[in-house]
Order: structure tokens, then sequence, then C-alpha cells
């Protein structure tokens, strides 16, 4: 497998193995035998990695999920990340803390965050998407509802089976979760051997 995700000086091979692994089965669909039915496609699949990467901070992630996107092509690359990282900040605000009345001034923002995101893309289903894994993430009933709820939609509109289309977003979500709080803190982790890239 050509790509490099987890490789540095301590994370043991096997699971640098494994988690590479994950992430051709999560986004490809395969572990390079086997192939089973996706319901999400690649690009929309790279746009929620791309927004996870970008919620959790994780530059690494954010920088092999940006370059995935832009060979993907269909959105110029800036106009993406800007958007992404727009709806992101949006989705920093916890709605379960904030009145009834400011939730609705919350519900009609999203939804002019949304319709930006869906005329720049040319997919109605990737605001929503974003949404519902950030609601998945960190555990957000109102956000798994409404985005939920959205999604539903969307997608029996565009005749896609909603059960195995939202467990594909929710692996997605696990994958990203492993993956930044892993590439976080490999620099990190380093400075406990000090400085032996320096001796070597």
């Amino acid at each position: 497998m050509s790509i490099t995700l987890f490789q540095d000086n301590i994370f043991p091979r096997h699971i640098s193995d494994l988690m590479n692994l994950m992430h051709m089965m999560v986004f490809n669909g395969t572990d390079g035998e086997e192939k089973w039915d996706t319901y999400l496609d690649l690009r929309q699949k790279e746009c929620v990695a791309l927004a996870l990467a970008q919620y959790y901070q994780c530059d690494h992630c954010i920088s092999h999920h940006l370059k995935a996107a832009k060979k993907l092509g269909k959105m110029e690359t800036t106009t993406l990340q800007e958007n992404i990282s727009r709806i992101i900040l949006f989705l920093r605000i916890d709605t379960r803390t904030i009145s009834q009345s400011e939730k609705e001034h919350w519900i009609k923002a999203w939804q002019r965050f949304a319709h930006k995101i869906t005329v720049t893309s040319g997919d109605t289903a990737t605001p929503y998407l974003i949404g519902l894994a950030i609601g998945i993430a960190r555990n957000d009933e109102f956000l798994i509802d409404f985005c939920g709820n959205d999604m539903k939609q969307i997608l029996q509109e565009q005749n896609i089976e909603i059960r195995p289309a939202i467990g594909e977003l929710e692996s997605i979500v696990i994958f990203m979760k492993a993956a930044a709080s892993k590439n976080r803190v490999a620099e990190k982790l380093d400075t406990i051997f000090g400085d032996s890239k320096k001796e070597s």
C-alpha cells in the first residue's frame, strides 16, 4: 500500500499496517482482496474526513485529506477548505448550551452554510454528512437528530439505502478519531527520547 498515514519512529509497525488497512476499507470499500458495497462516494468521504481533521485540529490529517479531495476535483481546493473551515467553526457552537431563540438563529445560519457548500460542491448531502459526523463524534443528540433527519430525506431522494450509508459515515468518524488522536501526538511523544533525530 502506497499511502503513509501512521509511520513514525515509535508507532508499532503492525498497528500502522492495521490502520492503513482500515483506511483502505473505510475509504475504498476493499481490503485489497475482498470488496464491499459502498453507499457514499469517495469525494463525500474525503470532505467528511477533512472536516473531522479540522474539527480535531490535526495538521497531518488536514494535509492528507485536502490533497485527496483536491485529486477528486469538482471544487477548487481553496474554496473547499474555506467552506469546511467555516462550517466547522460554526459547528463548534454547542447547541445544547444555548437558548431556544439562539437555536432558531443557529438553524437558519446552518441552512445558509449548507446551501453554500451544496452550491460549490454540487452535492446536497455533503454539509449534512459533515454535521452528522460532528454530532456522532461528540455524541451531540441535537446535531445527530437535526442532521440525521435531513440526511435520511436526502438519501431517500437519491435512492440510497439509509442504514448502510449512515454506517459508512460512522466508520469514517471512528477511523478519523483514531487517526487524529495518533497523528496529533507523534511529534510530542518523540520529545520523550530527546534529540534522537539530530543524533542519528
